[in-house]
């Protein structure tokens, strides 16, 4: 869950600021940004929060997407809108 998190999130980081013409040195420096600013280590906590509520609260109905809608939230979370 994190990998895909992470990933999306430095593609986007990367496309926004390249316009499409990605050199390596630009993927390295999204990967580095990601990690200095603090977005990767605040993604992986609001995972570790996320699978701590699913094994400790029960709910009536199971619901089989609940990781794919909690993938869906961070991505929507972490990566700016386009406006």
């Amino acid at each position: 869950m994190g990998y895909i998190v992470d990933l999306t999130v430095i593609l986007d980081q990367i496309f926004r600021s390249t316009a499409g013409d990605v050199s390596v040195h630009d993927a390295l420096s999204a990967m580095d940004r990601h990690t200095i600013s603090g977005c990767r280590d605040r993604i992986h906590r609001d995972i570790r929060d996320i699978v701590t509520k699913a094994f400790t609260i029960r709910t009536m109905v199971p619901r089989q997407d609940v990781v794919l809608e909690q993938i869906i939230n961070l991505i929507r979370q972490y990566c700016v809108p386009l406006t």
